[in-house]
Formats: C-alpha cells, sequence, structure tokens
C-alpha cells in the first residue's frame, strides 16, 4: 500500500514565510556590513609589518572528522620584538591554497599589542570577495521575500474579497 500526502500551504504561510526571507536576507547583508568594519579595524590596529614564513595551513573541519576539507587557513611563524609567534588567518577559504605556500615569505601586518592578531592584503581581499557575495545574496533574498510578500498579500486579499462578496450575495438573498 502506498501512501503519500499533500502539504499545500495557503497565501497565509506564504505571507509569513516571504517574511521570513526579508528578515533573513537582511540580516545576512549586516552580517557582511559587520565582518568588513571588523576587518577594517583589524587594518587600523595591525601596524607593525614582519616578514611571515607560512608553516603549513589548517583545515576547517573536526579534528575527528575522516575526511579533509578544502577550506583552509595558512598558519604563520614569525618574531617580533624578539619572540616567535604562531598565528593563522581569522577565515578559512578554498582559494588560500592558492595565494600562499607553505615554505614561502609573506609580508604581514600584526598588532604590535597583541602580536598575534595579524592583517593581510591577501587575506583581506578573499575575505572582501565572500562578504560582497554575502551581502548581495542577502539583498536578492529580502527582494524575492518582498516581491513573494506582495503576491501572497495580494492572493490573501483576493480570496477574502471573493469569500466577502459571495457571503453578501447568500445574506442578500
Amino acid at each position: 500500500m502506498n501512501i503519500t500526502t499533500t502539504h499545500h500551504q495557503g497565501p497565509v504561510g506564504k505571507v509569513f514565510g516571504s517574511i521570513i526571507l526579508v528578515i533573513f536576507g537582511i540580516g545576512l547583508s549586516f552580517l557582511s556590513g559587520f565582518m568588513t568594519n571588523r576587518d577594517a579595524d583589524a587594518k587600523a590596529r595591525c601596524s607593525a609589518q614582519v616578514q611571515a614564513v607560512v608553516s603549513g595551513f589548517e583545515h576547517s573541519d573536526d579534528k575527528d572528522s575522516k575526511t579533509k576539507s578544502k577550506a583552509v587557513t595558512p598558519v604563520f611563524e614569525y618574531e617580533y620584538d624578539g619572540q616567535q609567534y604562531t598565528s593563522k588567518a581569522g577565515s578559512y577559504s578554498s582559494t588560500y591554497k592558492d595565494i600562499f605556500t607553505v615554505g614561502q615569505t609573506y609580508s604581514l601586518f600584526i598588532d604590535p599589542n597583541d602580536p598575534v592578531e595579524i592583517y593581510s592584503e591577501d587575506i583581506a581581499t578573499s575575505e572582501a570577495t565572500m562578504f560582497k557575495v554575502m551581502k548581495w545574496g542577502g539583498v536578492a533574498l529580502a527582494i524575492l521575500g518582498v516581491l513573494s510578500f506582495i503576491v501572497s498579500f495580494v492572493q490573501l486579499m483576493a480570496i477574502g474579497g471573493t469569500l466577502g462578496f459571495a457571503a453578501s450575495k447568500w445574506l442578500s438573498k
């Protein structure tokens, strides 16, 4: 015996769904703006230039995972004020392996008050692309949500208007 069920979402559900889509899209856009400002703040704080060697890559997956993720973050080793430091980028990306090579030296900027905090134009450029995708994806979701809301609201009003018209005709008899 094959039992199938169908779920019909009415215009009220579509209205609420479109509102959620708008909220999610706006939230995604604001999140990308917040992350962009965070990078600008890091650039302002990181004023001391150092030469750092890429010692390897850290994968974004869990330590217990059997498979390796393609998203990595470069691990840098450098010296500042006579002390050795190890630091990594603040994000993971599959493009970092194309940008950075293990064993090569790169110029980084560090925060003199917190030498583990780093800033690199190469990392910032990669992150900026991701933030732009997030921002415009959020804008697209918000626009789609608004359009969906308008269509659903018109459907809801049409159903309500039709029911009201039918009720008035029935009551007038």
